[in-house]
C-alpha cells in the first residue's frame, strides 16, 4: 500500500482522517529551518544539470539489469556515488564544476544511454527546474510504517504527511508489515535510493539489513519510535517508554493496587522491553514482587488483548489492575471483559499506552499514556531535512552521499499520563 502526499492534497488508501472531539488539531511551527552546519545553496560556484526526466520518479531509467548497472559504472568512472551521479544527471543536484566535468566525461566515455529515447538529454540551461520535479530538489521522501490497523501508526503518518506537505516535500508511505516481512512495500523503495531523497523508518524489525545498505549508499535515514540494533549513523526519535511505564504502574500502586498485571507487546521490540522494565522497577521500588504469571507478551492487536483474560482470571491469582503496552490491545481487553464477567474498573483497572483517539470514546474512557505524536513527527521531519542537507553538502563537494564526521542524535520525548475512567481503587 502506498500513500502519495504532496502540497496539493493527499491520496489515501484505507486511512481515516478524522480528528478528535471538536475537530481540534495540534498547533505547531511549520516554518522551514536551515541547518547552520550546512552552507546554503547560493547557486554560485556549482553546476547542475537541468535536463531532468519528467514525470514519474523512475522515468528515464531502463531495466535494473542494464541501465542501473551502467549508471553504477558511470559513478565508478567519475569517482562519485551512484546516487550522486543519478541525481546530477536528473537535474536534482548541484555539484562542483570539477565533479560535473568528471560525470559528464564518464557519460561520454561509457556512451551512457537511458530512458525511452535511449540517450541522455543535454543542452538545457543550468539551474532551471522541471515540471513535476521533486520540491526544492530533495527527491521523494518515504515513510515506512508496519501497518495501518493500529491507529497510532495512522495518526503518526498523517502528522508526517501534513508536515511534509507544508514544506513542499513529496511523501510516499509504504507498509512494511509488522515484522518487515512485506518486502513489496520496502525493498523497491530502498532498492531505488537514487529516486529517494530520504527515508523515515517506523518499523518493527530491529535488524533490517536493507536499512544498513541504504545508509551505506548515502540515503538520509531517520529512525522513529522503535530503536534498531544495527550500528548505523542515523538520527533516532523516540519516547521515554521506561519513564512512562514507571509512571503508569506507580499510579496504579497509588490507587491501592498490589497485584498488577502487564500485557506487553512482542518481546523483541525496544518499546516492549523498556515499558516492561519501567513496570518491573515501579513494582520493586514499591516493595512489590512481580508475578511472572501476570506478564503476557503478544502482538499489538485487539485480538491479543481479548485473548488474555483466560490467563488473567485464574481463581486465586487474578490481578486487580493491568498496565497494557498498547491502546489497541487495551481496546480488545475492554471489548471482551463483559464476556468474561469482568467489570472495568470495578473488577479490573486498565491503563493503556499510545493515546489513540478511540480511547476517549470507549465506556469507560481509557486511561492511557499519550504519545506526543505531533512532536514525534516534527522531530523526525526536522531530522530528515538536516540529514538531506548534509548529503547535499557532501555531494556538492564531490564526496559522494555518505556522511563524514557526523554524530547521530537521539531525541527522547516524554509520555503524558491521561487519567480517565478505566482506573479505580480495588474493590474491598
Amino acid at each position: 500500500m502506498l500513500l502519495l502526499r504532496n502540497n496539493l492534497g493527499v491520496r489515501q488508501a484505507g486511512v481515516n482522517r478524522g480528528r478528535g472531539p471538536g475537530g481540534a488539531t495540534h498547533g505547531r511551527c511549520l516554518q522551514d529551518r536551515h541547518d547552520p552546519g550546512v552552507p546554503a545553496d547560493t547557486g554560485r560556484g556549482c553546476h547542475q544539470r537541468s535536463d531532468r526526466l519528467w514525470g514519474h520518479p523512475t522515468a528515464g531509467r531502463t531495466s535494473r539489469g542494464a541501465a542501473a548497472m551502467t549508471l553504477t559504472q558511470v559513478a565508478q568512472h567519475a569517482g562519485v556515488s551512484t546516487s550522486t551521479a543519478s541525481r546530477y544527471l536528473r537535474g536534482q543536484l548541484n555539484v562542483q564544476p570539477e565533479t560535473a566535468a568528471r560525470i559528464d566525461a564518464a557519460v561520454a566515455a561509457l556512451d551512457y544511454r537511458t530512458g525511452s529515447t535511449g540517450r541522455v538529454a543535454r543542452g538545457s540551461r543550468a539551474g532551471t527546474s522541471a515540471p513535476g520535479s521533486a520540491a526544492r530538489g530533495t527527491g521523494v521522501v518515504a515513510l515506512v510504517v508496519p501497518d495501518f490497523t493500529n491507529p497510532f501508526f495512522t495518526t503518526l503518518a498523517e502528522e508526517c504527511a501534513d508536515l511534509a506537505a507544508s514544506r513542499q516535500i513529496p511523501l510516499v508511505v509504504a507498509v512494511s508489515g509488522k515484522h518487515g516481512e512485506r518486502n513489496g512495500g520496502l525493498s523497491p523503495l530502498i532498492g531505488g535510493t537514487d529516486v529517494l531523497g530520504g527515508l523515515i523508518y517506523l518499523g518493527m524489525s530491529r535488524t533490517d539489513e536493507r536499512l544498513a545498505r541504504a545508509v551505506a549508499d548515502g540515503l538520509p535515514v531517520v529512525v522513529i519510535d522503535e530503536e534498531i540494533d544495527l550500528d548505523l549513523a542515523v538520527d533516532t526519535v523516540t519516547v521515554d517508554n521506561y519513564g512512562g511505564a514507571y509512571q503508569a504502574t506507580s499510579y496504579l500502586i497509588q490507587q491501592g493496587h498490589r497485584r498488577i498485571a502487564h500485557v506487553a507487546g512482542p518481546s523483541e521490540l525496544s518499546t516492549t522491553q523498556e515499558r516492561k522494565r519501567g513496570y518491573l522497577d515501579a513494582l520493586a521500588d514499591a516493595g512489590l514482587t512481580a508475578d511472572p504469571d501476570l506478564i503476557r507478551h503478544g502482538p499489538y492487536t485487539e485480538q491479543f488483548g481479548a485473548s488474555t483474560f483466560p490467563y488473567l482470571t485464574r481463581p486465586g491469582s487474578a490481578p486487580t489492575a493491568v498496565f497494557v503496552g498498547s491502546d489497541i490491545v487495551a481496546v480488545g481487553m475492554l471489548g471482551a471483559a463483559e464476556l468474561h464477567g469482568i467489570r472495568i474498573p470495578e473488577d479490573l483497572s486498565v491503563v493503556g499506552c499510545d493515546g489513540i483517539r478511540i480511547g476517549q470514546w470507549l465506556r469507560p474512557q481509557l486511561t492511557t499514556l499519550e504519545q506526543p505524536v505531533a512532536a514525534l513527527a516534527l522531530s523526525a521531519v526536522d531530522a530528515l531535512e538536516r540529514a538531506m542537507a548534509r548529503r547535499e553538502a557532501q555531494e556538492s563537494a564531490g564526496n559522494g552521499g555518505a556522511a563524514t564526521g557526523f554524530e547521530p542524535a537521539r531525541t527522547v520525548l516524554p509520555l503524558h499520563l491521561v487519567i480517565r475512567g478505566s482506573v479505580a481503587p480495588p474493590s474491598a
